[in-house]
């Protein structure tokens, strides 16, 4: 490319009326050509750095769904991991709630035979039971 030509390219450049073709064919120019004139240095590192922040910007967008892929994996292990801790708790709980027995103490000493307690605490009950002439006894005493 003829340097005139650059120098139009340039200003329509500069004045933000060259299209995406003539872009390009600048970017192309700087990028590639070794010398330029020193008037134009400072193009060069321009396009130069334009170049560097495309390519930079392509990079990060190709790690982008590796890194989503990564994280949705860590997410993955942790709901497994999550779902197997409460698994091994609730069977745990389940575990100590099979060993444990009811019990009840009775004249100092524990015991576990149902019959017995259930003998024990019918006799406790009928104790504090009344009966319905007790009562009214007891309502027609507040009465007075």
């Amino acid at each position: 490319m003829k340097q005139e030509e650059i120098e139009v390219l340039l200003e329509r450049y500069l004045d933000g009326n060259t299209t995406n073709e003539e872009e390009k064919l600048l970017r192309c120019y700087f990028n590639e050509t070794q010398l330029v004139s020193p008037e134009w240095r400072y193009y060069k590192a321009l396009f130069h750095w334009e170049h560097s922040q495309s390519h930079n910007a392509s990079q990060t967008t190709s790690l982008r769904p590796r890194r989503m892929a990564v994280a949705a994996a860590i997410a993955a292990l942790l709901l497994v991991g999550a779902g197997i801790t409460t698994a091994l708790i609730r069977q745990s709980v389940n575990d100590k709630s099979e060993q444990q027995q009811d019990y009840a103490i009775i004249d100092g000493r524990l015991t576990t035979d149902a019959v017995l307690i259930a003998q024990e605490a019918e006799q406790a009950l009928m104790m504090v039971t009344t009966t319905e002439e007790e009562t009214l006894d007891a309502l027609n005493i507040l009465q007075l």
